[in-house]
């Protein structure tokens, strides 16, 4: 049975409904920073978690253990987690399978406030899903990813159902914010007034990496870094070619696999020490030398706004990617390859570069911080109505 929360204090505004991507646990994203932010401002943040499936545990048996019919977490004055009961598969597939899961979900949400003592308020999501999600809650969709091209990667998402419910949502929403270019470009067919605004930093968080090497690698001599979820768009092969090349540097990939994609073979000069959680990232970050963001250009990746960019930027770190236009728009500040020669041969201008850029960067990461941001956003809301 769900846990009611007892002796919840109330805070001093309204009630946001956040559904999430990504698990409060594990990799720290937009929806967590944001989800802080509007606690810390007075809201009260309900972070729904994405719901498995009732195949899930025959895929990965380990959550048969943690079975259950939904979970609420109280964490703070005014931000609590729900993990809802795990919902039919296929509602990425069939039209007809997301109505009935988003029922569902729209019973568990409800349980879930009145556990809290907290009224219906507003919901933000991250999902396209949410087009069906029954109710009078005003929307505000955030667009955070081509969720069409995930469809590549999953048998259970068909791409004209899920391009539908995007779509239908676009519609439906009060508000729609974009957080890179062409995703705006393609909000703004369906949502005239979409708002682009891209990630940001935990600035404060990540400055201290700025401060010399802290060891935290365990690595010596010169280090190329990489931390974020490690999947099918990641381009293992040109840092494997590149670490071949290059013997003298380590490149350390931090981070969860997902996707299933097998790794290609890769030399001893090739770290993969998994996933690392974020009180730890500045610690990793200062030893870096070059960080990474080596994406493969793909449909998925060019629609992509790293929060990592902002994070490299924030401990001025010189940053290698790919040749994505949405990474390159920052000129001199970042290294543009598309070979594991231009890899190699990026590195050493990295390393040599004019002292004048890390501050450059600094600034650009203040600009960016997630309270500049949630700025932007509370008055864009304002401005809906929201």
């Amino acid at each position: 049975m769900m846990a009611k929360a007892v002796d919840s204090a109330r805070g001093s505004g309204r009630t946001i409904v956040l559904f999430s991507a990504t698990p409060w646990q594990g990799l720290v994203g937009r929806p967590h920073h944001l989800a802080r932010h509007f606690a810390l401002r007075g809201e009260r943040v309900l972070f729904v978690e994405p719901a498995i499936t009732l195949l899930s545990p025959l895929k990965k048996p380990r959550l048969m253990r943690a079975f259950h019919f939904g979970k609420l977490l109280p964490l703070e004055e005014n931000l609590a987690v729900l993990t809802p009961p795990p919902m039919l598969p296929g509602g990425y597939r069939f039209r007809s399978v997301n109505k009935i899961n988003q029922a569902f979900l729209a019973r568990t949400v409800t349980a879930a406030l009145q556990g809290l003592d907290w009224p219906a308020g507003i919901v933000i999501t991250h999902l396209p899903g949410t087009a069906d999600y029954p109710g009078p809650m005003p929307i505000l969709y955030e667009c955070v990813d081509d969720h069409v091209a995930f469809s590549e990667y999953s048998s259970l998402w068909h791409k004209d159902v899920v391009q539908e419910l995007e779509h239908d949502l676009l519609r439906r929403a009060s508000g729609v914010v974009a957080t890179a270019q062409v995703l705006w470009e393609r909000c703004q067919k369906f949502h005239p007034g979409t708002l682009l605004l891209g990630n940001g930093a935990a600035v404060e968080h990540f400055a201290g990496a700025a401060g010399g090497k802290s060891g935290a690698t365990g690595l010596t001599g010169l280090v190329a870094g990489f931390f974020g979820g490690i999947g099918p768009w990641v381009d293992l092969d040109i840092i494997a070619q590149a670490a071949q090349i290059a013997p003298h540097w380590s490149f350390y990939m931090a981070g969860p696999r997902e996707g299933g994609a097998p790794l290609p073979r890769l030399p001893a000069n090739v770290i993969l020490p998994g996933f690392i959680p974020f009180a730890e990232l500045p610690k990793v970050l200062a030893d870096f030398d070059v960080a990474l963001i080596p994406f493969k250009t793909s449909e998925l990746t060019i629609s992509v706004n790293p929060i990592k960019l902002y994070e490299y930027f924030a401990a001025g770190k010189p940053v290698l990617l790919a040749d994505i236009p949405e990474l390159t728009r920052w000129g001199e500040l970042v290294y543009p390859v598309t070979s594991a020669g231009e890899f190699v041969a990026a590195l050493e201008r990295a390393r040599h570069e004019d002292a004048t850029l890390k501050a450059r960067r600094q600034q650009v990461a203040m600009d960016n911080s997630w309270t500049t941001k949630v700025d932007h956003l509370v008055a864009y809301m304002a401005g809906r109505g929201l």
